[in-house]
């Protein structure tokens, strides 16, 4: 535990600190645990969604595995979208160890777990924002869903929910000084249509690949077939791969890049 202590310190703010930390140092009942998964290590929460996204991003791989048509290379500009307590961000960084990857997660709870995470495995190219993304910047509401995971701008799903800063994708795109992007993972539980469908031509062309995580259940303005045609609009070719019912994984080249 003293690990965790010294790596938190510099990074975590101190109310952070000491809500994480009481539950290890009196001996009161916590559900954080520190895991090794290869090279990383990584704090989460015991008997929770995290294990499962855990296993997705290091035992299995499933998303990078899933888009073998993208080539990391070593100065790559990764942006997560839904970045949760960072797995995905964690093995994109290690994949891009000269580039950057930009961690998107609207939630102050698990937003706070990506920060530990971050700082647990000394990455220096991880740049973290609480915020959620949007059609256009303001403040949203984040429903908070049963678990902790799949919480929704976009659709209430419990009685529980928070505040959280949101913007457009152009304008994280300004904010952030990003004049390209190689690779953006959106799983942001129906945001991704707002997202996507508001971007301009001009916003799109900056991104070589993009892997949509798409939720039809959760938004029903729109259609997975609306993001394609899109995206094609905007000089993308794609390809629907793990489809359900109402969800699925949208693959977009940028066919310029």
């Amino acid at each position: 535990m003293e690990r965790l202590k010294a790596a938190i310190s510099p990074f975590v703010p101190y109310r952070v600190k000491r809500a994480l930390l009481a539950t290890v140092l009196f001996d009161r009942p916590s559900k954080l645990v520190l895991g090794s998964f290869g090279p990383f290590e990584i704090a989460f929460r015991r008997g929770t969604a995290d294990e499962a996204v855990i296993k997705e991003s290091f035992d299995r791989d499933t998303l990078l595995a899933g888009v073998p048509e993208y080539k990391p290379a070593s100065d790559h500009i990764v942006i997560d979208v839904g970045a949760h307590i960072g797995a995905f961000s964690l093995l994109a960084s290690s994949k891009v160890p000269q580039g950057k990857v930009f961690a998107i997660e609207a939630s102050a709870d698990t937003f706070d777990f990506l920060r530990i995470n971050v700082a647990l495995n000394r990455t220096t190219n991880i740049s973290a924002h609480r915020l959620a993304l949007l059609d256009k910047r303001g403040t949203c509401t984040l429903h908070h869903d049963a678990g902790n995971w799949g919480h929704s701008v976009v659709k209430r799903l419990s009685h529980r929910s928070e505040l959280v800063e949101c913007c457009s994708l152009a304008e994280f795109m300004d904010d952030n000084a990003i004049r390209h992007c190689d690779f953006i993972k959106l799983n942001c539980e129906g945001a991704e249509f707002p997202i996507l469908l508001s971007a301009s031509g001009n916003t799109l062309r900056k991104f070589s690949f993009m892997l949509v995580l798409y939720h039809c259940d959760l938004w029903r303005a729109n259609t997975e077939a609306d993001l394609v045609e899109h995206l094609r609009a905007n000089g993308f070719e794609c390809a629907i791969r793990n489809r359900t019912e109402k969800r699925g994984w949208i693959i977009a080249q940028n066919a310029g890049s």
